[in-house]
């Protein structure tokens, strides 16, 4: 946390209103998302504006001091309603997001703005620690109501030498199935691994094949794979595109002669392995293809010298099975006392309920494939 004389004569607000991503070429604003990588970088911004920004409307709140960008908080809404507002992505791609930058002066600055506006809010999955929540507090109080309740949390690896050899972090039980799963996928084929850095023109045809084998696993079945989801596919493919450009794609591949099995979409990025994507092919399913790939990755980020190996997503019971540690989240919900504020609460508490519900279900449904 960086904290500055409390001047904010020094700060200059902006209310961006993007159209085609070009208000997002400043590369000041992927040093402010190191913390938050990849979620909220330019890559990933543009991706969504190229994806979801017709049919949304969005602002980006900016703040700079001495004229250099030192806070962005990205909200969207969908285009045409009075509900509350949103960090931008976390309705369709349901990752933790928060705001971008660590100067509380500036933070604060945003949040007096957003106040000032009377602006609505719905944040969803924000870091239970983030640096937005208390300055939200201070700019909103008295006459606003301000709700945090517990969220799902995001699963974290905290990476060092030991996990040069993963499997030393298990018990004995469970070394001899990983061995196990590895014997019988040697009884298939020709077991081979891989953690790729592709150029730009190789990743559209990676991610073909990581669109195939997830869209072969319960993933289908439960309607969340990326074949079963159009916009979703079409942002990740946009998003795959940036990365690789920029180099920080990661694109893991488990093979038993040559054919794909089990696969990974993730961003190394700030010391950070991220994990956006998995799946595996289920007719192998015998082999925990999955499990054998994270195994190879979490070696190949240790022996890389990475800080984090983070599951983003949500914690689930396999998820424990590699960490205890999981970063808090918090859902938050700030409604002024104003006809606008009364109306986005009521719109709000009707989307959240039926999302949760529709959540809810699509987990069972994921629970029910996974577990026969």
């Amino acid at each position: 946390m960086r904290v500055r004389p409390a001047d904010q004569d020094l700060v200059s607000v902006r209310v961006l209103n993007p159209g085609d991503g070009t208000e997002v070429d400043d590369p000041a604003w992927d040093q402010l998302a190191r913390a938050t990588a990849p979620i909220g970088t330019r890559a990933w911004v543009r991706s969504w504006l190229e994806v979801h920004g017709s049919d949304h409307d969005v602002r980006l709140v900016t703040a700079s001091s001495g004229g250099a960008l030192a806070a962005v908080v990205p909200l969207a809404r969908r285009r045409g309603t009075r509900a509350a507002w949103e960090m931008l992505g976390v309705r369709q791609l349901r990752e933790p997001t928060d705001v971008l930058g660590d100067d509380v002066i500036s933070l604060q600055a945003v949040a007096d703005r957003l106040a000032g506006d009377r602006l609505p809010l719905a944040l969803h999955r924000l870091p239970a620690d983030s640096l937005f929540l208390p300055a939200l507090r201070r700019a909103y109080a008295p006459r606003s109501v301000i709700s945090v309740q517990p969220a799902a949390g995001t699963p974290t690896i905290g990476l060092d030498d030991s996990w040069r050899e993963p499997t030393s972090h298990f018990n004995s039980g469970r070394r001899s199935d990983f061995r196990s799963a590895r014997r019988r996928a040697d009884q298939l084929g020709r077991v081979e691994f891989s953690v790729l850095c592709p150029g730009p023109g190789e990743v559209d045809a990676l991610v073909d094949d990581v669109v195939q084998v997830e869209g072969a696993g319960w993933k289908a079945a439960a309607g969340t794979a990326l074949s079963s989801n159009p916009q979703q596919l079409a942002f990740f493919r946009s998003f795959c595109r940036r990365t690789a450009a920029e180099g920080v794609l990661r694109l893991a591949f488990l093979r038993i002669d040559g054919r794909a099995m089990a696969v990974q979409l993730a961003v190394e990025e700030a010391g950070r392995y991220a994990l956006l994507k998995i799946g595996y092919d289920e007719s192998v399913k015998r082999i925990s293809p999955g499990t054998l790939l994270m195994l190879h990755t979490v070696q190949w980020a240790a022996e890389r010298g990475l800080r984090d190996y983070d599951f983003l997503g949500a914690e689930e019971p396999w998820t424990a099975m590699w960490s205890e540690d999981v970063r808090p989240c918090v859902d938050v919900r700030v409604h002024p006392a104003s006809p606008s504020g009364a109306v986005a609460a009521g719109l709000d508490g009707l989307s959240w309920s039926a999302r949760a519900l529709r959540w809810s279900v699509r987990r069972v449904g994921e629970k029910v494939r996974r577990h026969g």
